[in-house]
């Protein structure tokens, strides 16, 4: 995936913010430099501002957090406006609060500090994952069940779900395709969300996987389906998946070894009745 890094720099607002009581009152000026990277693939070849994070909308949150709340320290406010930033899917974030007129007696020129973030998908931690299998091509069950096997060396596995035949989810138009075997694991792992993700593409690749059609026939399939306190807009990981609500070959497998499970905050019991 390509990604670059957008700068927006000397964004200035006023808001209250300090650990005097007049900073709790009186406005004073805050300028702020932000640099964070995100993933270009897709607005390169578009050139469409949807494909990508605007630094219109960016400059809206900084303002909205600078004018709004009090904090006592800019330590505080530059980890706000990071968490901001990473929210509309940036990798990284670098953000430089400046406090030019910060109340101080001695001669200064400015008095700043800086908040390096990173998105949760980068950052290794022990988290449970719900990943979806699939595969419809090539003795399917085979390719299933040995994924299972080898997810074992990805994830300290809790639950695995028996396998599942269900008819393929196609596009308006689009070629019939033999039917999926399907399956849903739980299990844990200590690397970051997209390390992980890399790992189960090398699975993939290993049993033959070609990307070559949206939704065409494949010997095998992993999806991250959700992954503990993570949220993500990031193209190449999107957290919870965008579409397991609506999949009634995730959420059947995955209830039947989780059955107080939700998704979305929202209990499976209640989303399968609508899935297909």
């Amino acid at each position: 995936m390509r990604v670059d890094t957008i700068h927006l720099r000397g964004l200035s607002a006023y808001g209250t913010h300090g650990v005097l009581d007049f900073e709790h009152r009186e406005p004073q000026e805050f300028s702020v430099d932000i640099s964070y990277s995100v993933v270009t693939e897709r607005a390169v070849l578009t050139d469409n501002i949807a494909d990508t994070i605007s630094y219109a909308d960016i400059a809206d949150a900084v303002v909205k957090r600078i004018t709004g709340e009090h904090v006592d320290l800019i330590e505080v406010l530059a980890d706000r406006i990071a968490h901001d930033v990473l929210l509309f899917g940036a990798r990284e974030v670098d953000v430089t609060v400046h406090k030019p007129n910060a109340p101080i007696e001695q001669t200064f020129a400015d008095v700043c500090v800086q908040a390096h973030r990173k998105s949760p998908i980068l950052t290794p931690a022990r988290r449970k994952y719900v990943i979806a299998l699939g595969a419809n091509l090539d003795n399917p069950r085979q390719h299933v069940s040995e994924a299972i096997e080898q997810l074992a060396e990805v994830f300290s596995v809790v639950a695995t779900s028996d396998l599942y035949t269900t008819a393929p989810v196609l596009h308006p138009g689009q070629a019939a395709q033999p039917d999926y075997v399907n399956a849903v694991l739980i299990g844990y792992a200590a690397a970051a969300p997209l390390d992980v993700l890399r790992s189960l593409q090398e699975i993939e690749w290993k049993h033959g996987r070609e990307r070559k059609e949206h939704w065409g026939a494949r010997t095998l399939d992993l999806d991250i389906i959700a992954v503990d306190g993570v949220a993500s807009s990031d193209p190449e990981l999107m957290l919870p998946h965008p579409r397991a609500a609506l999949r009634r070959f995730v959420l059947e497998p995955w209830l039947s070894i989780e059955p107080d499970a939700e998704l979305n905050g929202v209990a499976l019991t209640q989303l399968i009745g609508s899935a297909q």
